[in-house]
């Protein structure tokens, strides 16, 4: 045998783990430091992999599953918005639109769905989240959604012209969980 403490079973695996441990630490905790905004003011950075988490309230009815996202508009709200990754453009629903008074452009798109096609208004929201996550200014389509159902109905949707600025999203109907990359 050698004179290291090979004698010792495991006491070079844990020499070797503490000379790895003591670096790997400290480059962790390196990832965990503030940064001063070009503001002056101090914020913290996120780790890669972080997510933020958005509470999904999941809806069975007539064999169909809707996943349902609180989103805040023009500081009201929240109002329940169906996730509608299959949607090229969010909407709002005509009374809630009304109710925090979104500005229509004047523009009218072309819709599709179920229904049949035709051309609705669109409106501009300056502020608006989902959850406490902070979405883009951008365009909605105004479209009225039909009255509220058991359940309280559908108050807008949330499509993948907002969920793609996250690049990816993970929806969790076990836990109830709308999993958004942290920036």
């Amino acid at each position: 045998m050698s004179k290291r403490d090979d004698r010792v079973p495991g006491t070079r695996r844990r020499w070797a783990s503490r000379l790895v441990a003591g670096p790997l630490t400290a480059w962790l905790l390196a990832g965990c430091v503030l940064y001063e905004d070009r503001d002056g003011s101090e914020a913290p950075r996120t780790s890669p992999g972080a997510v933020r988490e958005v509470p999904l309230r999941v809806v069975e009815q007539g064999g169909q599953t809707l996943a349902f996202v609180p989103v805040s508009i023009e500081g009201e709200g929240p109002f329940m918005f169906a996730l509608d990754t299959g949607a090229s453009s969010s909407v709002v629903d005509e009374d809630v639109a009304d109710r925090v008074g979104l500005e229509r452009t004047g523009e009218r798109r072309s819709v599709s769905g179920i229904l049949g096609t035709g051309q609705v208004p669109v409106a501009v929201v300056d502020q608006w989240k989902v959850g406490d996550v902070r979405l883009d200014p951008g365009e909605v389509t105004v479209i009225d959604l039909g009255p509220p159902r058991e359940g309280g109905g559908i108050q807008g949707l949330l499509g993948s012209d907002v969920l793609s600025d996250f690049g990816s999203i993970a929806v969790d109907y076990e836990d109830g969980v709308l999993k958004i990359p942290a920036p």
